[in-house]
């Protein structure tokens, strides 16, 4: 190929991809053996945010451990139609909540014993990822007492993946030992540390600029496997066979230019990341037998996104509410896959075989697009970012077996298939994988791509084929047992016997705000309509009858179509005032 030149020979270097163990999901073979999962009861299980890293948060003052807001929980929360705490002293049983672990003060809740052991597990390990899962740890039995949910669900970000693995396998307030944690959602989590953290020069110099808290020492490897778990990159614990654990990555690397991408690369040592995160430190590499939910390892979702980013991807929103609420696992696994043409010279004295072929992969949910409106993939894996695996074919024809989990997550209870978006390509330069044959574009030769409809109700396998390659692809469906239907979509706001409900929710346009229940009289009940935006901001106000339903259609009182997020509805009639809440997706 023209203008062809291996300026640095690479070809014996691994692809650029996570561990094969953080993707795999051993699906049939490992069921036999498992002891049966406790029945998951979504109707009676809280849901508990634990927020990420905040460089001022260890300094912060003022009160931790009560009930907080969080525009992400709030977006989660509509989604899967569940209640979230503001501070009442009753709670429903399937309320999400959030609180932060960052402050000084502690909550009126807590009893002088509970001051002295926080005092004494701040005092032994200096704060930090201790101190921070004590104080969640605490809020999440303050929330099953005031809520009388039987267990919890806890969603760590980032940094507070640690705090809850700390609070899991250190077994804080017996939650654990007691069976009290059903889920365990960790997204983009420093599950086994940070990369960064992890560059004792790098972390002296940051120190010396400006003096780093302690939570940063906390991350690094070295202090994981000496305080939690060596390998760190392992889940061994029998606490953790009684939950159900999800991983969500992300591998959009570009975020300050690429910086944590070079500065591995830098150290010879680039592997995939979200610009904050490396996808192998994000989850589990292995899970011991003993430590498997129902015998299975934990799920994955891949989003191309960035570190912060995710927090305003909808369709990560909609895995993280599906996560918390369903019981159906489906595992979409690519089990082998011939290239037919392999786009590489094979002349005598021109041969660049091996060729390097990267298998894409999008997936996206019929069922979220119809319920929710949202139509991005729930799971990505692709050449950017590194994250799509790289495979050497060395001659036309050739086919090769391996497993890939193109998929591997609870869907929603109505889902019936998958659609995949499946592409090949063969690369000709790309530095992340450690191809150099090229100097000019184009830097990749497409081998084809094409979709893939596969079925979420029974087993199968499927075959796929594009203009240059072609796939055989397995599906595995695997049914947790719920110990009662999962509420998923609308959340009507109760007060007394009357409900006020928006629909549909999320909405992308209009939305019909009605006030059921209500004693009936005779004649139209006048009430008054109110839109209020995250920041409290009222954005709309309309005079109607709402037990008929008032219209928003979106827009402001000056005509203004209005940004995506969350909102809140308030109707105020002489007999007394409801408020609702909706996602507006756009």
């Amino acid at each position: 190929m023209a203008g062809r030149s291996r300026l640095r020979s690479r070809t014996g270097r691994g692809p650029a991809c996570p561990p094969r163990s953080l993707i795999l999901a051993v699906v049939a073979a490992l069921l036999g053996s498992a002891a049966p999962a406790a029945a998951l009861d979504p109707a009676h299980t809280a849901t508990i945010f634990v927020g990420g890293y905040d460089g001022g948060g260890a300094r912060r003052q003022g009160l931790f451990g009560t009930d907080e807001q969080d525009a992400l929980l709030d977006s989660i929360a509509a989604l899967a139609g569940v209640p979230v705490a503001g501070g009442d002293a009753v709670l429903p049983p399937n309320v999400a909540a959030t609180t932060s672990y960052y402050g000084d003060t502690p909550p009126p809740s807590y009893t002088p014993a509970d001051v002295a052991e926080l005092d004494s597990v701040t005092t032994a390990w200096g704060g930090g990822v201790p101190r921070y899962a004590l104080i969640v740890a605490k809020y999440a039995r303050d929330v099953l007492r005031r809520s009388g949910a039987q267990q919890v669900n806890f969603i760590g970000g980032s940094f507070g993946s640690l705090i809850v693995r700390w609070l899991i396998e250190k077994d804080l307030e017996g939650l654990a030992d007691q069976g009290r944690i059903a889920r365990w959602l960790s997204v983009e989590g420093l599950i086994a540390g940070n990369w960064e953290a992890s560059r004792t020069e790098l972390v002296q110099f940051l120190d010396f600029l400006d003096p780093l808290p302690i939570d940063v020492a906390h991350m690094s490897y070295s202090w994981v496997d000496a305080n939690l778990h060596s390998p760190r990159t392992e889940a061994d614990d029998p606490a953790y066979a009684g939950i159900l654990i999800g991983q969500v990555v992300s591998t959009d690397d570009s975020d300050n230019h690429d910086a944590l991408s070079l500065l591995m690369e830098s150290y010879r040592e680039f592997q995939p990341n979200d610009g904050v995160q490396a996808v192998a430190d994000a989850g589990f590499r292995s899970v011991t037998a003993r430590s498997r939910f129902d015998g299975l390892p934990p799920t994955l979702a891949v989003f191309h996104t960035n570190h912060l980013g995710i927090r305003q991807d909808h369709a990560a929103w909609a895995e993280a509410a599906t996560f918390a609420t369903q019981g159906r696992r489906v595992t979409v696994t690519m089990t082998s896959a011939q290239v037919t043409d392999l786009h590489e010279p094979e002349a005598r004295y021109w041969d660049w075989r091996p060729a390097e072929v990267v298998l894409e992969s999008r997936v996206t949910s019929p069922a979220m697009a119809a319920r929710w409106g949202i139509r991005d993939p729930v799971c990505t894996i692709e050449k950017e970012g590194a994250i799509a695996p790289l495979r050497y074919y060395n001659s036309d024809g050739e086919t090769q077996t391996f497993t890939h989990v193109v998929f591997d997550d609870l869907v929603l209870a109505e889902e019936t298939q998958l659609d995949l978006a499946l592409h090949a390509e063969e690369i000709d330069y790309d530095w992340r994988y450690g191809v150099y044959e090229t100097t000019r574009p184009p830097y990749y030769d497409d081998l084809g791509s094409g979709e893939l409809a596969v079925s979420t109700l029974t087993p199968g396998t499927y075959t796929f084929h594009a203009a240059s390659w072609n796939c055989a692809l397995m599906v595995a469906v695997h049914d947790y047992p719920l110990a009662s239907p999962a509420a998923v979509g609308e959340g009507p706001a109760t007060v007394g016997r009357a409900t006020l409900s928006v629909s549909p929710n999320p909405s992308g346009g209009r939305v019909r705000v009605v006030l059921a229940g209500l004693a009936a009289q005779p004649g139209p009940l006048r009430g008054t309509l109110e839109v209020f935006d995250i920041t409290g901001r009222r954005v709309w106000r309309v005079e109607g009858d709402p037990r008929q339903g008032i219209v928003w259609d979106g827009r402001d009182d000056a005509g203004h179509v209005l940004p995506a997020g969350l909102y809140l509805e308030v109707v105020t009639t002489a007999a007394g005032r409801w408020e609702g809440k909706s996602l507006r997706i756009r």
